[in-house]
């Protein structure tokens, strides 16, 4: 048993690569192009609804990434000033993805609307740690990224 041993690591809330000003411009042009459309077929709500997510995207894309504490102790998962207890989760899941900054931890929810929380692991932690300490207080239950998630990732988000 752990005891009071803790595990604690730092790493940034997301990976984002720097985007160049062609992303911007294309980005820009489909939606223009979508909200001159939206507006020829009489539908000014989706060419502004169009307009505000693009300049909510662009904002996205220029947030700068944080480093976040993590622990994870006897009480739960500590991320920054969250802490998710273990009375509140089902499941974990660690996904090791050998070479990259990119390994996780996925974590099930028996909340509705916040099913699963992937905590980006960093360098400084092995994913070894993680699952040796948590297989003494959740299942573990093979899981993977929502497909949202996985597509902004593609994109660059």
């Amino acid at each position: 048993m752990n005891g009071s041993k803790k595990l604690e690591w730092q790493a940034l809330d997301h990976i984002r690569e720097k985007k160049d000003s062609d992303w911007f411009w294309i980005i820009g042009i489909v939606a223009v192009a979508i909200a001159i459309l939206a507006v020829f077929f009489n539908n000014v709500l989706l060419a502004l609804l169009v307009l505000i997510g693009t300049f909510v995207i662009f904002l996205a894309a220029n947030n700068p990434a944080k480093m976040v504490g993590h622990q994870i102790n006897r009480k739960g998962v500590q991320v920054g000033d969250i802490i998710y207890t273990y009375a509140t989760l089902e499941s974990f899941y660690v996904i090791d993805e050998d070479g990259f900054d990119r390994d996780r931890l996925i974590l099930k929810s028996r909340k509705t609307f916040m099913p699963l929380i992937v905590i980006p692991l960093g360098d400084q932690i092995r994913p070894d740690e993680i699952r040796e300490y948590l297989l003494e207080y959740l299942n573990e239950e093979e899981m993977y990224e929502p497909t949202i998630q996985r597509i902004l990732t593609r994109l660059g988000f």
